[in-house]
This record gives C-alpha cells, structure tokens and sequence, in this order.
C-alpha cells in the first residue's frame, strides 16, 4: 500500500510502511525525507524560486566530500518525466559499507527541487525502483 504527502506546495507517494520526516522550516529550503524500514532514504528539499540548482545540487555533493574520504563522483543529466535533472551519484565507504547517494537538481515550473536518495548499496540497489517511482510521482504532480 501507498501514503501519500501533500504539503510545502508538493505531492507525492511513497511505500506506507517507511517513515515521514518533514522539517517546517521558517527559511529556505524546506525538506521532506521518507525512511525505508531499514534507513535508506529518499529526501527533497523545496528551495525558494530563482534558486540555482545547480549549485544546490554542487553543495550536496562537497559536503559529502568534506564527510567521507574517497568519494567517487559521477555526473548525471537526465530526464524525470519531462524535466531536466543534473546532479551526481556518489559512491564512498561508511561503516566498512558501499553507500550510494543520488543527488537531483530539478526546475518544475515553478519549483525548484533537489532530491537525495542514499543507502546502503544492496539496499540501494533493490529500492532503485521505488526511488524512481517517488521521484516520478513528485514531478508528476
């Protein structure tokens, strides 16, 4: 079964079965983030129109450098939905574990959104699909 979030000007579906974490900030950017049962997480965070998500999505990617040694950056371009999205995939080791980290600038309209995914890297691998999925849902809507 499905849950669905609509709030911060967004709308999406996600597993109901995975947690919802919602940050009310007062200031921008504004973030929502669903857990898998075992802590993957697909986040988006809301930034303010005129927002330059490249940059966003460039910020992402050096805190991740300064966290972790070693980290593999691979730069994305590609379609969700209609839209345009640049970022990278990230590979790096925490814990003695290959985590991934998928991070998407879009530009939706009028929305600018920056989406993070990340989890362990078989987990990674076996919620590809439902990341997606949500990814898509959230466009969509």
């Amino acid at each position: 079964m499905v849950a669905t979030y609509e709030n911060l000007g967004i709308k999406f579906s996600y597993p109901e079965n995975w947690k919802l974490h919602e940050e009310q900030a007062v200031s921008w950017p504004r973030s929502v983030s669903v857990y898998s049962p075992n802590d993957a997480f697909w986040n988006v965070l809301v930034h303010e129109p005129g927002t330059n998500m490249e940059s966003a999505a460039e910020a992402v990617k050096e805190a991740i450098e300064e966290e972790y040694e070693g980290v593999e950056v691979e730069p994305i371009q590609e379609k969700i939905e209609q839209f345009d999205a640049t970022g990278f995939d990230l590979f790096f080791y925490c814990l003695d574990m290959l985590v991934q980290t998928r991070v998407r600038a879009i530009e939706a309209g009028d929305l600018r959104l920056l989406i993070v995914c990340q989890g362990e890297d078989r987990e990674f691998d076996k919620l590809n699909q439902v990341f997606s999925a949500i990814s898509v849902d959230l466009v969509r809507n």
